[in-house]
Formats: C-alpha cells, sequence, structure tokens
C-alpha cells in the first residue's frame, strides 16, 4: 500500500532543508514558527525519506502502573454491587479488599471500560448567582426541607386519584435525611412531620429551611395568619429561613437528594401497594444514611453524626 504524504511531512521537510541551507536552526525556527530544538530533531531524524519525517505516537510502550487483571475483577465486581450507591461507596469497598488506588483513579478505569453509564437526565441549570450558603459546623445547625413528588410510572396499583408525596429533609453538615411517605401535600402533613423530624435525626434542630410553598408558609404577608408548620417551629424555638422566590439552589442538598432518588429509587422499582411502597422506601433511605460519600471525606452521614458526638 502507498503510504500517504501529509502536509505536516511537507512543512517538515522545506524546514529541514532550509535549516540546511543556511546552516542555522534558530533562524530556520523564526522561518517556520517552531522551536529551535524541533528544527534540531527533525534535522537528526531525516535520512531522504519521507517516513523519517512522519509524526512518532507519544505512547508509552510499557504501563508499569496499569490495573492488574486482579485489580480490574475486583473494581467490575465491587461496582456491579454498589454501583447504584455511587462510586464513592464502591471505592470504600475495594479499599476493604485490599485496593490501594487513588479514588480519581478508580473513575477513569471505570469509565475507561465502558461500565459507568451514564443514564441521567439533563439537569435544568439556571442563572448563576452570587449567594453563598452559610458554614454549618454541628449537626443541626441547619436542615433543609422539601416535598417531592412521587412519579406515578412506579406505582402499580390503583392509587383512586390519590398523589403520593415524599417529604425529605437533611442535615447540611452530616447530609442526614429523614424522609416520609404522605398522600397528601398540605401544611397538615409537614406539620406532623416535624413534630418527629428530631427523633428521626438524633440530634436537636437549631434552623430549618424551606421554599415559600403553601405546605410551609403563608408568606411574608404580616396580615396572614402562620400556619401550623411555622407555629410549631416558634413554639419548638427552631429559627425559620426561606428561600428567595423561584430560587431552587439555595435549597440545593435537599433539591439534588430528590433527583438521587429519582434515579436510583423511584426509576429502577415498581410497587404493587402502598405499604410496599412505604416499607421499601424506608429502607432505601436508611440504607443512604449509611452510604459513603466523597464529600464528606468518604464517610457515611451516620459516621459523621457519630463522630461529632463522640467529641462532643
Amino acid at each position: 500500500m502507498k503510504s500517504i504524504i501529509t502536509e505536516e511531512m511537507r512543512y517538515r521537510k522545506n524546514a529541514v532543508k532550509y535549516a540546511v541551507k543556511c546552516g542555522n536552526y534558530a533562524q530556520a525556527a523564526r522561518r517556520y514558527h517552531t522551536s529551535r530544538q524541533q528544527i534540531s530533531r527533525w534535522v537528526e531524524r531525516y535520512d531522504g525519506s519521507w517516513e523519517s519525517l512522519r509524526a512518532k505516537s507519544r505512547r508509552p510502550l510499557t504501563h508499569p502502573n496499569q490495573h492488574t487483571a486482579e485489580e480490574l475483577q475486583l473494581v467490575r465486581t465491587k461496582y456491579q454491587r454498589y454501583g447504584h450507591e455511587g462510586l464513592a461507596q464502591v471505592y470504600v469497598e475495594c479499599l476493604k479488599q485490599g485496593y490501594h488506588r487513588h479514588y480519581t483513579t478508580m473513575c477513569k478505569i471505570i469509565r475507561k471500560q465502558g461500565w459507568h453509564k451514564n443514564t441521567e437526565e439533563a439537569v435544568k441549570r439556571y442563572p448563576k448567582s452570587k449567594w453563598k450558603p452559610l458554614e454549618v459546623s454541628y449537626p443541626g445547625e441547619k436542615v433543609q426541607i422539601d416535598i417531592k413528588y412521587i412519579p406515578r410510572e412506579c406505582l402499580k396499583f390503583d392509587t383512586r386519584g390519590i398523589r403520593y408525596y415524599q417529604i425529605t429533609a437533611i442535615d447540611e453538615y452530616s447530609r442526614k435525611r429523614y424522609c416520609k411517605i404522605v398522600d397528601e401535600k398540605s401544611v397538615t402533613h409537614t406539620a406532623y412531620f416535624l413534630l418527629e423530624l428530631e427523633a428521626g435525626l438524633g440530634f436537636k434542630i437549631d434552623c430549618i429551611q424551606t421554599d415559600n410553598g403553601k405546605e410551609f408558609t403563608n408568606g411574608d404577608d404580616p396580615s396572614a395568619p402562620k400556619t401550623i408548620f411555622e407555629s410549631i417551629l416558634a413554639l419548638k424555638g427552631i429559627k425559620y429561613l426561606k428561600t428567595r422566590p423561584y430560587s431552587p439552589w439555595q435549597n440545593g442538598k435537599v433539591e439534588r437528594s430528590h433527583r438521587m432518588d429519582t434515579e436510583r429509587f423511584y426509576q429502577k422499582r415498581e410497587f404493587r401497594s402502598v405499604e410496599e411502597l412505604v416499607k421499601a422506601h424506608q429502607r432505601y433511605y436508611r440504607r443512604q444514611n449509611n452510604v459513603v460519600t466523597k464529600t464528606l471525606g468518604f464517610k457515611s452521614p451516620n459516621q459523621v453524626v457519630e463522630e461529632y458526638q463522640k467529641v462532643a
């Protein structure tokens, strides 16, 4: 097969001829917009044939740090078992079996092998905001609460027109969550949820933040009466914060956890009754409190809370 002579090869040959003719590599480099060292390398390689000027691969001949067959098998096995809980959980499970690579190295090999399929739907993007969340330093300092509609596609029983919702509270410091399934998006359900929240999380709460939904508040109108939800907060002495209207990123942690619930739970399960839905959901969110995340330094929310309580 006849070899192809590229424009790059012609360019290099002209540069070599000019350098040999004038005897000055620096002058040739200026004329052909490259470095003097590059001109020198081309001159040394050129033997009169076009092939000597062809671009060579820079790929290394050996890979002493590449994954062994045993390491690849370990990562694949753990990914198949724990991949739905996140790559951080996969990494921790690999470490327990003697894996010694870095977290980013494991993530790269998973993507390179084609095991990780990004099936997430396009996430709605919002304009950038100068708003910055306040730093928290202990569990319960600030808890975000929101309510999510449960998709009908996973409900394989006669709902009789009832729409089911998930109320979620997430602690900003530990990312520990407490959730509950309800059959109505109302202030009554959020108020009952609030009454059992501290017992569900396992620590005292100083501040709660929600959006401006009617299931939480009547808004900033001073003439409007307080909702049951707001009254319970005042009775418990818990500070109440509301996000700016149409700014879901200010409640970003609970919003992101809802997106995770859709991808990891609701899109992968089907439920034949309300009881089955409630039991499966309780098992799921309690398990999530024991799943490690990179954000928490490869610790689970429960581990973070336990470590803080031991020190305190």
